[in-house]
């Protein structure tokens, strides 16, 4: 056979094949190839999701611990399973960087092998987006997302732009791949992430959800600013202009006074919005994840979820926002910030968890720590973390729990932890696991997440249906958690 009819045979075998091979594989409407392994809407999946991670000490030799383990096997258990890392984790002596004069209230570190103990749990998806996350500057923030990576461990919400910190990141599994979305409502001007120019690099920090903030008064209460404004905001004639200017005239428009922007309307309320540049920023990123994973979770830190109070629904804003999120793309939307537990809503399938508390909230044994919390409370050089601690949270005399701050309150040390399965891209049944973080322990003990006794585990459960409720959301106490099922 010549050099030439062997090429023609060759081709012609190679060519049969490439047809019969593009016949075997199933294709997506949207003309895209179906890996194999990825969910589809017969595809059952789980997710494990906690709240606020506050972890300031090792927790490895719990190990023999029942009621911490019933909550280790759980997490191990789920496809994935997440929680938001709130503070920094390296080893002090080592750090280069130094405390910020603008924190997130305390400064929260703890030690690395605190991160490697959250791997250990079985923690897959960590968001790092929250006001403590530059607590120790760009530096700690770095150093933080550093041992992240040398653990392996997919992380989102933080980066050196604003379009970094707003990207998903990828967890791989058997039963599909995972994305996360980090982003913060609830952070300190410094840590906003922002993006490069051609002229100018960007700015390394969090994925920021900014709220727009105005204070609506009534006509007569708007008459009395600017008149207000008029006679005292003047220090020269150039300022009384410029007073004047930014008030929008002298009868109308926009005052701005006190940083706040007042416009008129029928009552007296505030008003809040969701930048458009931000949650354009976030949408974009996870319409990209929805077509690059099988499974998008998306995480805020919003202390601002709490604001309405547990028996109302959260904020109008948020609302809107988390939908949309949902709408975009996104499995589940999961939030953490204010410390206390709040309501569950299911849309179109899809779960929103309005804030899942504390799973670890180790806050009072970070020591040591930088002179200004000792300068807030008047303490001078010679005090000890201890003696902060003290002043802090006001123990009383006879129990030792502190009587102020947020260590007072029993309900930031009850929480969840939800684990959700789903078929395809709808949630079908919820298991809620009530977690008990130790109220009135010792300092050195409390914050660390077990399983509730029986007792205990009850109140968590239905004070945790009351909060849905206003949701329409059904949650049932059965032998010690709670459930909730899809209709049917």
């Amino acid at each position: 056979m010549s050099t030439r009819l062997r090429r023609i045979c060759f081709f012609s075998l190679l060519s049969s094949a490439s047809v019969a091979l593009c016949l075997l594989c199933p294709v997506r409407l949207a003309g895209q190839i179906q890996e194999a392994g990825v969910t589809s809407s017969s595809t059952t999946w789980t997710l494990a999701a906690t709240g606020d991670t506050i972890i300031t000490r090792q927790i490895r030799h719990l190990d023999q611990d029942t009621a911490f383990m019933a909550l280790v096997n759980k997490i191990r258990a789920a496809d994935a399973a997440t929680t938001n890392l709130e503070g920094n984790l390296f080893r002090m002596r080592e750090f280069k960087g130094y405390p910020q004069a603008e924190r997130g209230g305390s400064y929260l570190v703890g030690p690395p092998e605190a991160g490697a103990d959250l791997k250990w749990m079985g923690f897959d998806l960590i968001t790092t987006a929250n006001n403590h996350s530059t607590d120790f500057g760009v530096e700690g923030m770095l150093e933080t997302m550093g041992l992240l990576d040398s653990l392996n461990l997919t992380y989102a919400g933080t980066g050196m732009t604003a379009g970094e910190a707003a990207q998903a990141r990828y967890f791989e599994t058997t039963n599909g791949r995972f994305a996360l979305i980090g982003m913060a409502t609830s952070f300190t001007p410094m840590s906003q992430a922002g993006d490069p120019r051609p002229e100018f690099r960007g700015r390394p920090g969090l994925n920021a959800l900014r709220i727009d903030y105005k204070r609506q008064l009534t006509p007569a209460q708007m008459e009395t600013l600017r008149s207000f404004v008029h006679e005292v905001g003047v220090g020269t004639k150039s300022r009384h202009a410029a007073v004047l200017k930014r008030a929008g005239g002298p009868k109308t428009g926009t005052i701005r006074f006190g940083g706040v922007d007042f416009v008129s309307g029928l009552e007296n309320r505030e008003l809040y919005t969701i930048n458009a540049v931000d949650e354009d920023r976030i949408l974009r990123s996870i319409r990209n994840a929805s077509r690059q994973a099988d499974n998008v979770v998306a995480f805020s830190h919003s202390h601002d979820v709490a604001w309405n109070g547990h028996d109302a629904p959260a904020p109008e804003h948020l609302r809107k926002f988390v939908k949309r999120c949902l709408d975009a793309g996104a499995d589940a939307f999961i939030i953490a910030g204010p410390h206390v537990l709040r309501g569950v809503e299911i849309y179109e399938g899809k779960p929103i968890f309005y804030s899942l508390g504390n799973f670890f909230f180790q806050n009072e044994s970070v020591d040591p720590m930088p002179n200004d919390m000792f300068e807030s409370f008047g303490l001078e050089v010679n005090f000890q973390a201890s003696d902060y601690y003290d002043a802090r949270g006001t123990p009383d005399p006879k129990t030792g729990i502190p009587t102020t701050y947020l260590a007072a309150n029993p309900a930031v040390f009850e929480s969840v932890m939800p684990v959700c399965t789903f078929t395809g891209d709808k949630v079908i049944e919820i298991k809620f696991y009530p977690i008990d973080l130790g109220y009135g322990s010792s300092r050195s003990q409390i914050g660390t997440p077990r399983l509730a006794e029986p007792e205990l585990g009850r109140t968590i459960i239905e004070q945790l249906a009351k909060f849905s409720e206003i949701y329409g959301t059904t949650i049932k106490y059965e032998k010690g958690i709670g459930i909730w099922r899809a209709d049917k």
